[in-house]
């Protein structure tokens, strides 16, 4: 997002990288090293469905925390894209495709996701082995989930006082190992090879959600 970046989205004249999010020194106490601004949201509106298994309504939906969080802070639109900790003033932002308000604030566009969060994957949910084993002998069956997780890509993070699925587990900011045409950031090449790693294939090639 620096001035030499190539996305749509891009600072006004800042040069360094690495400063939208971390800092060698004040940061936040929140997370090491983590230089912007977090968002004061609490009540996200989380994924749910009937046969979801970590819990039982759209009202028990856990707060997301953790990781999830962190990236809400520039992509649900309530901080400005520049609003950095280490710094008195924000770094001035632009938009080739005009996704940011007046304010430097993601307000459209693919990176833009509010605080509903319903459409799409659960985020800051415990995933663990007696989460795998209620819904692998659910009566009616449900499609599987795999245990334990082994990936060197996609992880479980830290959430709820435990470990589970967190923004980080399927989007890598560092890395794009995605084809082209796939999500951005995506922890491997193709939607499909996420979330088989956690999601059983049933028949063979073909993911039951």
């Amino acid at each position: 997002m620096s001035v030499s970046g190539t996305g749509d989205v891009k600072a006004v004249s800042e040069t360094q990288i690495c400063i939208f999010c971390h800092t060698p020194h004040n940061a936040s106490p929140a997370k090491p090293l983590w230089n912007h601004e977090i968002t004061a949201v609490v009540n996200y509106i989380n994924y749910w469905s009937p046969t979801l298994q970590s819990y039982s309504s759209e009202a028990e939906a856990p707060p997301i925390d953790g990781f999830s969080k962190l990236c809400l802070s520039c992509h649900d639109g309530t901080v400005a894209i520049g609003s950095i900790i280490s710094r008195w003033d924000e770094i001035q932002m632009i938009s080739i495709t005009d996704v940011l308000d007046a304010s430097g604030r993601l307000i459209r566009g693919p990176g833009y996701l509010g605080t509903d969060l319903s459409g799409g994957h659960p985020i800051s949910i415990i995933f663990d082995e007696i989460l795998a084993n209620k819904r692998n002998t659910s009566d009616p069956p449900l499609s599987r989930l795999k245990w334990p997780i082994n990936d060197p890509y996609v992880k479980l993070h830290p959430t709820q006082n435990g470990y589970g699925v967190q923004c980080t587990s399927c989007h890598d900011p560092h890395t794009n190992r995605a084809a082209g045409g796939w999500p951005p950031f995506w922890n491997k090449t193709t939607h499909d090879e996420v979330c088989i790693v956690c999601h059983e294939e049933i028949p063979p090639g073909d993911i039951e959600w």
